[in-house]
């Protein structure tokens, strides 16, 4: 039997909660306050944001839908000291410095404290990565 490859939280929203608390307790106190504080900027920025949880790969991906590879715009990744921010077409953003990386589309911030949160260019880089994807998908 073939296993969905999608996570449980994008199979039953409701799940997205335990998703959340999964991850959440496999983190130091540290890096948990850091990936609650990235989460509640990201969501605070997109209140219709769709946030789906990933506990094994330690990844959080938010969108305009769940669909990770055509509706997601950014990310968490969790890493032991420090959680990566990205943008999944960041390649395609104005980011006024902010993002590093050199593939063809994923860039990424590296928050190791909360006050890297408070770039004041973060939140319009949000905008403009929600609205990049919703014009590819053809939503405005």
């Amino acid at each position: 039997m073939a296993t969905d490859p999608r996570s449980p939280s994008e199979i039953d929203p409701e799940r997205g909660s335990d998703d959340w608390d999964e991850l959440i307790g496999r983190l130091s106190s540290e890096v948990a306050a850091l990936v609650a504080a990235a989460d509640e900027l990201i969501r605070r920025t997109d209140p219709a944001v769709v946030r789906v949880v990933w506990p094994h790969q330690r990844t959080v991906g938010y969108g305009v839908g769940p669909k990770k590879m055509s509706e997601h715009y950014a990310y968490l990744a969790v890493h032991p000291r420090h959680v990566n921010l990205g943008c999944n077409y960041g390649a395609h953003l104005d980011d006024g410095g902010l993002l590093e990386g050199t593939g063809q589309n994923m860039r990424k911030t590296t928050v190791r404290t909360a006050d890297d949160l408070a770039d004041p260019r973060l939140v319009p880089l949000l905008h403009r990565a929600r609205e990049e994807r919703l014009r590819a998908l053809g939503r405005i």
